[in-house]
């Protein structure tokens, strides 16, 4: 094969992207770490009083902050005891749940280790949540860094990624999904192997590693980035007149080198992919019931939801599409201002091929962010959109639609990004007068200024008290052998409250099992649900879980001797060693009335805790 032809300088990134002198390597070096550490502390504010390894309180307010804890100390714990990530009997006892269908971040768990066995699982959590939108910010600044983008520029575009409205949002628990440092580093991998006038092994396995840690961290934001390469593959195509001939001399060391990539990748991912479509208790289907349930309105482009502090005069679409999905699903937001100033900076910049590809992406994966059919207004259209293709593709109808607005914010990111650094370069030679519309300090300062008033989070976010611990006293009399532990509140989806016993149980080093649990799992008909299956009998669970829906497990029985032999049964029948009832849980004196009526008086009684123990197989 012969040498590569010739790219026109403004086609490579040496043209595109050209070398801006300016501070030595020294001053850069510095403006990079106060860059980083504005960003820090932005992190910092947004979940204050919560703070890295913050052991008292933990970030949100929901069960899945707890379920990210909960599985942090699971990812230490078979670490240390030699057991697999991917599965467990330790919650949703006897039957278990198939985790790599749920969201253990099993490379965090394994990087918070060190923290996780001296400070505990949610010391660990917090650590992560805290510091994963700073991290997210500091590796967008890098990237466009070494895409050699005018540092201010750059500066600007790690805030808008790391802390973008996407981000704010799943910033309420969501921390797999907040901790995205590696997207960016893809994307930087891909160009430096489509640059490349060589087959480049490093390139490959640096590739193919990207792209396992970030399956292990979240598969779902993996394949949403993989849809989003797709996009820009499609146009390089459309482009490809004008571009071929550059492509044409790099295709077969591009395709070796990709080819490197997928081995890599084939190898670390082989056995995770497989617990994830046929492992034990795996679940068939969307995980939410329906394929992509939660979507982008088209307002929500342009209408603040309930997480912005400013609503520029406009009625938010937060009431109507919280019942889909509550706050953290609304990530779609961008602001007419900040999109005013993204279209100035576009256009300026079309020719650019960088300035294209981060165009087309944006608008290609807000089309997608919108669902299998159009919404407006709150109101579902029978308009087919391209992401309906995704609801009849295996693994695929598990993207939830709202969440490639994590593309969309990124792509923003790199227009704006460009726009001011094409601005830099355009004003140089020029007079600089602070009064120029054009000059790159005064339309960085309107960007800053159109974010600010535009997207300015409602910080900080709530937090919550940690449950327990459960205290020596508890610990003490619970038998070896992992028994089985019936707990009120009973796990389940429901609320923090009713997922704390996750949290005793990792706190305390799973030294029992739970026969309730707080995880997507497979149902009695093969699909998924987040709800523990129904015990037989049932009575006692319809008792324990007397604050769910009524038509989960039916209406709570009356306290009665009926009860009680029920009870005794289903103790039994599930061969339960242990029995803990939180005090200060609300109808916790009815609950412990019953177990006292069907086991007599508690093993332990503190303040917090009731405590029944028994070594037998019948209580």
């Amino acid at each position: 094969m012969g040498p590569a032809p010739e790219l026109p300088a403004r086609l490579t990134s040496e043209g595109a992207i050209p070398s801006v002198p300016g501070a030595e390597p020294r001053g850069r070096a510095l403006a990079f770490a106060l860059v980083a550490l504005v960003y820090v502390a932005v992190g910092l504010v947004a979940f204050w009083p919560v703070l890295p390894g913050s052991t008292t309180r933990l970030f949100g307010v929901g069960p899945d902050s707890i379920l990210g804890a909960w599985s942090l100390g699971w990812v230490a714990h078979t670490l240390v005891h030699g057991q697999n990530p991917f599965f467990t009997r330790d919650i949703l006892a006897p039957n278990g749940v198939d985790l790599a269908q749920n969201n253990i971040m099993p490379l965090l768990g394994l990087i918070t280790v060190p923290v996780t066995l001296t400070a505990g699982p949610v010391a660990s959590a917090n650590l992560l949540m805290v510091l994963a939108m700073p991290a997210s910010a500091v590796a967008a600044f890098s990237v466009l860094l070494r895409l050699r983008v005018w540092l201010p520029a750059a500066a600007v575009g790690g805030m808008i990624y790391g802390f973008s409205p996407y981000m704010v949002g799943h910033g309420l628990g969501h921390v797999m999904l907040v901790f995205a440092p590696i997207p960016p580093l893809i994307a930087l991998a891909l160009v430096s192997i489509a640059e490349s006038h060589k087959v480049c092994v490093r390139r490959g396995l640096a590739l193919g590693l990207l792209v396992v840690a970030q399956f292990l961290i979240e598969p779902e934001v993996l394949a949403t980035v993989g849809i989003a390469v797709g996009v820009a593959v499609l146009w390089v195509l459309v482009r490809w007149r004008t571009w071929g001939a550059w492509f044409e001399g790099r295709v077969y060391f591009i395709g070796w080198t990709l080819g490197i990539a997928v081995l890599v990748a084939v190898v670390f991912l082989a056995y995770p992919i497989w617990m994830m479509v046929a492992g034990p208790q795996h679940y068939v289907g969307p995980a939410q019931g329906i394929p992509n349930p939660w979507y982008n309105d088209l307002l929500s482009f342009v209408v603040p939801g309930p997480l912005q502090s400013q609503a520029l005069g406009m009625r938010t679409l937060g009431t109507v599409l919280t019942a889909k999905g509550g706050p953290a699903e609304l990530g779609g937001y961008i602001g007419i201002p900040v999109l005013l100033v993204a279209t100035v900076l576009a256009f300026r910049g079309r020719r650019a091929p960088r300035m294209q590809l981060a165009l087309v992406v944006m608008i290609g994966m807000g089309l997608l962010s919108l669902g299998p059919h159009l919404a407006i207004d709150g109101k579902l259209t029978p308009i087919p959109l391209p992401s309906e293709v995704m609801t009849k593709l295996p693994l695929l109808d598990n993207i939830l639609s709202s969440r490639m607005s994590f593309e969309v914010d990124a792509c923003l990111a790199a227009v704006i990004a460009f726009g001011l650094d094409d601005i830099r370069r355009g004003s140089r030679g020029r007079a600089k007068a602070v009064w120029r519309l054009d000059n790159p300090v005064v339309v960085t300062v309107v960007v800053l200024a159109a974010l600010v008033a535009t997207q300015l989070p409602r910080w900080p976010y709530a937090s919550q008290v940690v449950p327990g611990p459960l205290g020596s006293r508890v610990s003490q009399v619970i038998p070896g052998g992992d028994p089985v532990a019936m707990t009120y509140p009973y796990t389940g989806p429901l609320s923090s409250i009713s997922a704390w016993p996750m949290v005793w149980q990792a706190e305390d080093g799973f030294r029992f099992r739970l026969t309730s649990g707080y995880a997507i799992h497979r149902g009695p008909t093969g699909h998924a649900t987040f709800w523990p299956d129904t015990m037989s009998p049932p009575g006692l669970q319809q008792f324990l879980a007397a604050g769910t829906p009524p038509t989960v497990y039916g209406p709570a029985p009356r306290l009665g001797p009926s009860l009680v032999a029920v009870t005794r049964t289903v103790l039994r029948e599930y061969d339960v060693r242990v029995v803990i009832v939180a005090r200060l849980v609300q109808n916790s004196g009815p609950v412990a009335k019953l177990f006292r009526m069907a086991l007599g008086s508690p093993r332990v009684v503190t303040r917090s805790f009731l405590v029944w123990v028994s070594p037998n197989r019948a209580m």
